[in-house]
């Protein structure tokens, strides 16, 4: 996982910073936010991400579905992983392709594991 330029999308604060710290042991590089609008804004200006994590219930304004699809479509390639405790049902409806879900509460290497996942797949597409 070294090298990955992973922007995590989390809105409850003390959950991002825990994540983020962790994936940071693995050796990610990681961009942390807590909404939509500063996701934007860090997608518009990060030439060089590699995945996006987001938490699908993002409280006011979009939602994690809405982020995926804003990042994708700027970077075609972009590994993206979804990460809920109740959304699997709309997961499975509103999902970008290639993307995988992890149910709350997770361990670190759960994302870990899901991004090398997705990699393997846009490698293949």
């Amino acid at each position: 996982m070294h090298n990955e330029r992973v922007l995590f999308l989390e809105d409850d604060r003390i959950c991002a910073a825990a994540t983020c710290a962790s994936l940071r042991d693995y050796g990610c590089n990681v961009v942390e936010t807590h909404n939509a609008a500063e996701a934007y804004a860090i997608i518009d200006e990060h030439p060089s991400l590699t995945a996006l994590v987001t938490d699908i219930n993002l409280g006011p304004g979009e939602d994690g579905f809405a982020t995926a699809r804003y990042a994708r479509a700027a970077y075609p390639g972009l590994s993206v992983i979804y990460t809920s405790a109740l959304n699997i049902l709309r997961y499975a409806a509103e999902r970008v392709p290639g993307s995988e879900f992890i149910t709350k509460p997770f361990e670190t290497s759960a994302i870990v594991r899901a991004l090398s996942r997705v990699h393997r797949f846009h490698e293949v597409s």
